[in-house]
């Protein structure tokens, strides 16, 4: 995998200077420091008050966002989370994200020395399988955190690790009581699902390359919990390139379309993408193919809104199971209680997709 380091040692000897505050001037003060725990267990020395996090994950943009109440403190994103903000409800929230730099992490989480020098950050969250990285940035005495992926339980860790990072503890555990509450809703659904067909389900991560999201997935869990079966869940790999001679064998009930692309349902009701035949599958013939709401991130991923997405979900398969609520009425909520924002009619179209 390709995960190292641009710039070379004369760049990292250049952000070191730049962080240490040296190069020819006087050091400063001791800064007070505390130590917070990383989700994989490492015990991360850094200033009391954390000022900027620059954030290499793709979704954690938004996650640090929702846990600090605003993005005055993100220093750095990815580009592909910067790709989401412009398509997302953050771009009302936080039209000051409108400026944050992605520069210093490149599509392949490699990590551009001299930019991220240039941002000085407090801290830097990175993913936990990044290891060239950490030991790199651990020399140069930059706070580094690792943030997991591939369950709730991790996005959870992670969401209570950011909060102490940023000093949010008790509104990231609010985060995490409306994710476990919500979830805990699904319980009650069990016994009624389990008497039930489970729909078979096809959920594209890239349909222009025929990408879909496998068994290692999250979108699985997603799936089974929803009521559903993932009929790639016997492949390996989180994204993974099928063709339409399997497709058509598997003939899901439900496509579900995700956010990393710009595709529409339309473009396989009218089969409009190049070498694929979309008429004769089942989900395209009856009318079920969807695109996958997006609010202040895509919710194809562990994201802070992932049990919204599994109710949406859980709708589109099961509507007389899950007709129970109504998916306007829980967005409210929830941007009302964790963002103050009432949304109109048309943010709730722009997020569902309708």
């Amino acid at each position: 995998m390709i995960h190292r380091l641009s710039g070379g040692f004369l760049a990292a000897l250049m952000l070191f200077c730049i962080v240490l505050a040296g190069c020819g001037q006087e050091q400063a003060a001791p800064v007070k420091e505390r130590v917070v725990t990383d989700p994989t267990g490492r015990e991360v020395k850094m200033p009391e008050e954390v000022k900027s996090i620059a954030i290499v994950p793709i979704p954690w943009a938004s996650v640090a966002f929702a846990v600090d109440g605003s993005a005055d403190r993100i220093a750095g994103m990815h580009p592909s989370a910067k790709a989401a903000y412009e398509i997302s409800m953050l771009k009302k929230l936080a039209p000051e994200m409108e400026n944050i730099s992605s520069d210093f992490v490149g599509k392949d989480f490699s990590i551009h020395m001299e930019e991220l020098g240039k941002l000085n950050p407090s801290v830097i969250a990175v993913w936990h399988w990044q290891d060239d990285e950490i030991k790199q940035l651990e020399k140069l005495n930059v706070p580094t955190i690792a943030l997991m992926y591939g369950s709730m339980e991790a996005l959870q860790n992670g969401i209570r690790v950011i909060g102490q990072v940023l000093g949010k503890e008790e509104r990231a555990e609010s985060l995490i009581a409306f994710q476990r509450d919500t979830m805990g809703y699904f319980d009650g659904k069990k016994a009624v699902l389990e008497g039930l067909e489970k729909p078979k389900v096809l959920y594209f991560h890239d349909p222009s390359d025929l990408k879909v999201y496998g068994g290692g997935a999250l979108n699985t869990m997603m799936i089974e919990t929803a009521g559903g079966v993932n009929v790639a869940k016997d492949l390996s790999g989180e994204s993974t390139p099928v063709t339409m001679e399997q497709i058509a064998a598997w003939d899901p009930d439900f496509v579900i379309l995700s956010n990393f692309s710009p595709i529409q349902p339309d473009d396989l009701y009218g089969d409009r993408l190049a070498g694929q035949n979309w008429k004769n599958i089942k989900a395209v013939r009856e009318g079920r193919v969807y695109k996958a709401p997006i609010g202040i991130y895509r919710w194809d991923a562990p994201c802070i809104e992932t049990p919204l997405m599994i109710k949406w979900l859980a709708q589109k398969l099961h509507p007389e199971v899950f007709n129970d609520y109504r998916m306007a009425d829980d967005l409210r909520a929830f941007y009302q209680k964790f963002f103050s924002y009432e949304l109109t009619e048309d943010d709730l179209k722009s997020i569902l997709h309708e």
